[in-house]
């Protein structure tokens, strides 16, 4: 909780600093987006090389892997020209959301509890809303035409995603998360057509977030478990992405 607070109150830091760069009223200009996610690094990775079926913590995935694949989210940019024409304060707010590949940790613990028995996975999806601001700076290529690049920082707040396993469609592992926050920063390029569209590439790194949550095991499979029902705290996944943008300026 502390460190969602100290994020929030450095985020309006941030804005209310880059505000008063501006010494006259500046028009406000909104911009709605569509993004298209693709996970990198770690967060991307199918199945950890420490991944293994532990009789009393249940699956084991390995160390910091996401398994997240290509998602899709939405946002909104609100931005005003600080210094001339070519720098604007921008703050801006997504959600994001990518859905999980279960193929690697179903093909391993397949092989773990051996062909006789049938293991399924149906895990949810990665929740991340990052909420940014920061400074874009542009360039007019030709008329109607500019480029631009951005960088920001700010507050994700972010949710696991959930994790649910069956053997011979009996559940036996259910895995929640509570939305938790980190730090994170994103940068990125593009071209603005005609003032009114827009076109870009932007990374995110949205940290190392040390997720918390419930986890229940079904006491049948899992003999040696100290209780059905335990507490994660700690789990640690690092977030980083490449996004696609389409924006349109209302």
């Amino acid at each position: 909780m502390k460190r969602i607070v100290s994020g929030i109150v450095t985020c309006v830091l941030l804005v209310l600093s880059a505000h008063g760069l501006s010494a006259q009223d500046q028009k406000f200009v909104v911009t709605v987006y569509g993004s298209l996610l693709m996970p990198l690094g770690q967060f991307a990775e199918q199945i950890g090389t420490t991944a293994d079926l532990t009789r009393r913590l249940g699956f084991d995935y390995g160390e910091k892997v996401g398994l997240a694949k290509t998602g899709f989210g939405g946002g909104v940019e609100v931005s005003t020209k600080v210094h001339g024409n070519h720098v604007s304060w921008i703050l801006s707010g997504r959600f994001l959301s990518s859905p999980t590949d279960v193929s690697g940790i179903t093909s391993k613990f397949k092989h773990d509890f051996g062909d006789s028995l049938d293991v399924s996975f149906n895990n949810g999806s990665w929740t991340n809303i990052p909420i940014f601001t920061g400074f874009k700076f542009d360039y007019d290529l030709v008329e109607g035409i500019s480029l631009y690049g951005t960088i920001q920082g700010g507050v994700n707040v972010t949710q696991q995603a959930t994790r649910r396993a069956s053997v011979e469609q009996t559940v036996v592992e259910e895995t929640n998360f509570k939305f938790m926050a980190d730090f994170g920063f994103e940068a990125g390029v593009g071209v603005e057509l005609l003032k009114r569209f827009n076109v870009g590439v932007r990374y995110l790194n949205l940290g190392s977030p040390r997720y918390e949550g419930t986890r229940k095991l079904n006491v049948t499979y899992f003999p040696t478990v100290p209780r059905r029902e335990m507490s994660i705290d700690g789990d640690e996944r690092p977030i980083s992405m490449v996004i696609v943008v389409l924006g349109f300026q209302l």
